[in-house]
């Protein structure tokens, strides 16, 4: 994973752009992220993903529209309509700058692309840190970390430093399960890490997992 402290406006605007695209993947979907050591017992969390998230997780908080307003800027970008954001629109938030900013977004898109969850960890955020508390972190170079909200949780925050500095027992992702998020159930495999690993674990694992 590539994170980059010194990007040209241009170079910028592409990566949230980028970002922008994967997000639009995850919005109206819950996921259940799945983990597990060769002698653990398996680690999960849900979450799921909706517009108000995207621009805080890029470190900014602008100036000039909200955050729904902001991420629609750019979806409507990358479908051919309307002039997109500038470089005016991407107020730091408080305690950034144009240098984590640019760390964020140039990881962003990567981070997001679930479907390579495989080379992923994830974990309970246990260490004390400088940064924004959360309560699950999943990642590897750059740490994405989601605050719980009654059974589920949403992104919090995305930290371009290793998900090392905030979680002790790290657990590998073996599987992603997603599903519409009004629905009740999780019927959609969405990456497995191994043939039969899922139904491994849902013959003690089923009800707890909504399955």
């Amino acid at each position: 994973m590539i994170i980059n402290s010194k990007l040209s406006d241009e170079v910028l605007l592409k990566a949230i752009y980028r970002a922008a695209s994967e997000y639009s993947n995850l919005i109206g979907n819950s996921y259940l992220i799945i983990g597990k050591n060769k002698n653990s017992n398996y680690f999960y969390f849900q979450c799921f993903f909706e517009k108000k998230h995207f621009m805080h997780l890029l470190g900014i908080d602008s100036a000039n529209m909200n955050a729904t307003e902001f991420y629609d800027k750019c979806d409507m970008y990358n479908k051919g309509m309307g002039d997109g954001i500038t470089i005016a629109d991407c107020t730091p938030s408080r305690n950034h700058n144009r240098t984590t900013i640019n760390e964020k977004c140039s990881c962003c898109a990567e981070i997001l692309h679930i479907q390579d969850a495989k080379y992923m960890k994830v974990g309970l955020k246990d260490k004390i840190s400088q940064y924004v508390d959360f309560t699950y972190g999943y990642g590897s170079d750059a740490t994405l970390g989601f605050r719980a909200q009654k059974d589920t949780s949403f992104p919090l925050t995305l930290i371009p430093r290793n998900i090392d500095e905030f979680v002790s027992q790290k657990y590998k992702i073996v599987f992603v399960l997603e599903k519409k998020t009004e629905e009740d159930k999780f019927r959609k495999l969405l990456m497995e890490v191994k043939k039969g690993c899922l139904k491994n674990c849902l013959r003690n694992y089923r009800k707890k997992l909504k399955m």
